[in-house]
């Protein structure tokens, strides 16, 4: 239950993060049966998708560094998903993002990190 919590808290953080940059955060939590994505927003015409990773410590490696290809072939899969059911299939512009979010060990922000383009689709 904690890394679920943990998790959550890092959404939360990522979503307040790419709001602050100008991103329109679309939808979280999307699921097919593909996976899930855990933010879609749009910025500048261009759909992203965007993993977010969170972590109180790097005893197990940095957040980043826990998107395996495996991760990022699902995120793939339900990104085309989404466009398909979405009715997006035409737009041009469409990216994969991953924001690394650490927090402490009273959950509150440390540090975040947003990758862009971790997976180009257009």
């Amino acid at each position: 239950m904690h890394n679920q919590k943990v998790g959550k808290i890092g959404e939360q953080y990522a979503e307040r993060f790419l709001n602050a940059q100008g991103y329109q955060v679309i939808t979280t939590n999307f699921r097919s049966a593909y996976g899930e994505i855990d933010i879609i927003s749009m910025h500048k015409n261009t759909l992203i998708f965007v993993e977010v990773k969170t972590r109180t410590n790097d005893d197990f490696g940095t957040p980043q560094e826990s998107i395996s290809y495996l991760k990022l072939q699902k995120i793939f899969k339900t990104a085309l998903h989404f466009l398909n059911t979405a009715n997006k299939t035409k737009l041009a512009n469409w990216r994969i993002d991953a924001i690394a979010v650490k927090l402490n060990k009273s959950l509150a922000l440390h540090d975040i990190e947003h990758f862009k383009n971790i997976f180009d689709g257009s």
